[in-house]
């Protein structure tokens, strides 16, 4: 029977790093294998309250935990196979608390997916394997029972201990589901943040609540915006501040970059002093996030202050040699070309936005989306011409050329910028410059992160 905890605890162990790997592809925006509809969605557990309250409070995602209870699964019944006397010696109430606890998690799981209103067809393998798991190690664990409770505690969460500090680096590097990241926050209301660095240590010598002068500089000079920035910057609360002022440092920090020639126009007008270009997925959730930020921050500012030119990178091999994952029937690629087609239409924006929110994951579901602007006849024209492809393919080079590494892939006036929604408020009313008088108050900027830690954008 330990041979078999054993054996299955290993699998659990699999089947969590199997479902870590295919949570980083759903934060890149690909889609699992457990996302087949609404109802058997997994990505929709995943980006629950409880599994997002689970990430940020501990740095791991739900599958991290899982792979740490498959590891203490199956290295107690190994170690007791190695040495049958610690069985007696808490071993055997080692595999019954660690049982127990799997049990709580998998039903505390499935309470996460029913408020979730989803199905998640990886959780309900993890439900499967840690019930056979427990029944064995029950089984295996009957004559000592819970001899020694105490030391089996010490040893069951020793290994646990010991497993998450190894998987604490990787956990943090994972992609949070800020299903918030790009709103832009109402005064009043507690700001949506991302998380720009894992560290939450303040700089060398840096006082708690200190402030920087370091984005201290002249106003804008229209009274206007200058307002409006100062009452938005003291709508955000502490966290917010601190994101805005690593992001606004890393913005200083990047050095502008040669964008394609302007195609074509989604938003604004081409006198627009501040020029906006963005690559996106069709079925990124958030380039749709950004879509709809952008929407909202052209309502809530002056008239032209911006432009924006959409620009796609669709994440399928089909079309885009960058990246290697192909699907069957190329639908991400197909709606990359249906918005080239609606390029210099008066309804573009909007079209764009009715792909966004269609979700469409199959050809017929993105001509269904584009079918009130565009006739499917002209559509299917325009999507079979190869002046189409061509453009597509010049805005996966221009991507690839400015080493993508992720959608959206945003740039104000040829720098990058993170898509956080405030921040991009803010540089829409200074025009791009990160100096006004509304940064003062900001506190200075935590250490910066190691390359390719932390982002929020889908790697390719």
């Amino acid at each position: 029977m330990l041979a078999a905890a054993v054996f299955f605890g290993f699998l659990n162990a699999l089947w969590a790093l199997f479902q870590w790997a295919e949570l980083l592809l759903a934060r890149q925006g690909g889609t699992p294998f457990c996302s087949v509809d609404e109802t058997f969605n997994c990505t929709q557990v995943w980006d629950s309250a409880f599994a997002v309250m689970v990430h940020n409070g501990t740095q791991l995602p739900i599958a991290g935990w899982g792979l740490i209870w498959g590891v203490v699964a199956t290295l107690i019944p190994l170690a007791m196979l190695a040495n049958p006397s610690l069985s007696a010696r808490g071993g055997a109430a080692a595999l019954r608390l660690t049982a127990l606890g799997g049990v709580a998690s998998v039903a505390g799981l499935g309470t996460a997916s029913a408020v979730a209103g989803a199905l998640c067809l990886g959780c309900i393998g993890t439900y499967v394997l840690v019930a056979i798991w427990a029944f064995v190690s029950w089984k295996a664990s009957a004559a000592d029972g819970f001899t020694e409770a105490p030391r089996g505690l010490a040893l069951a969460g020793g290994v646990a201990v010991v497993s998450f500090l190894v998987l604490l680096v990787p956990g943090m590097r994972t992609p949070h589901a800020n299903a918030d990241a790009l709103a832009l926050p109402t005064p009043g209301s507690a700001a949506a943040t991302p998380k720009p660095t894992p560290s939450t240590t303040p700089p060398q010598g840096a006082k708690p609540g200190a402030t920087t002068d370091l984005f201290d500089g002249p106003p804008i000079g229209d009274p206007a915006r200058d307002d409006l920035l100062v009452a938005f910057m003291a709508s955000l609360d502490g966290q917010a501040k601190q994101a805005m002022s690593d992001l606004l440092r890393d913005y200083r920090d990047t050095k502008v970059v040669p964008t394609p020639k302007t195609r074509a126009l989604a938003f604004g007008d081409a006198k627009a002093p501040l020029k906006i270009v963005d690559w996106t997925d069709p079925l990124c959730p958030h380039c749709a996030m950004l879509h709809a930020t952008l929407k909202e921050i052209g309502k809530s500012v002056p008239p032209g202050l911006f432009s924006v030119e959409s620009r796609h990178f669709p994440l399928d091999g089909v079309c885009n040699s960058g990246v290697q994952r192909k699907s069957v029937d190329g639908t991400r690629c197909l709606g990359a070309k249906a918005q080239i087609c609606l390029e210099g239409d008066p309804k573009a924006f909007e079209a764009t936005e009715a792909l966004f929110e269609a979700r469409a994951e199959t050809p017929e579901a993105v001509f269904a989306a584009l079918k009130p602007f565009v006739a499917e006849a002209k559509l299917k024209a325009c999507l079979a011409d190869a002046a189409t492809d061509e453009k597509l393919q010049v805005d996966i080079k221009a991507g690839l050329d400015l080493n993508i590494e992720g959608t959206p892939l945003l740039l104000m006036n040829g720098k990058e910028v993170r898509p956080f929604g405030p921040l991009v408020y803010a540089l829409v009313l200074t025009g791009g410059a990160d100096r006004h008088p509304a940064f003062k108050g900001l506190p200075p900027p935590r250490p910066k992160q190691p390359p390719g830690a932390g982002h929020e954008g889908h790697a390719h």
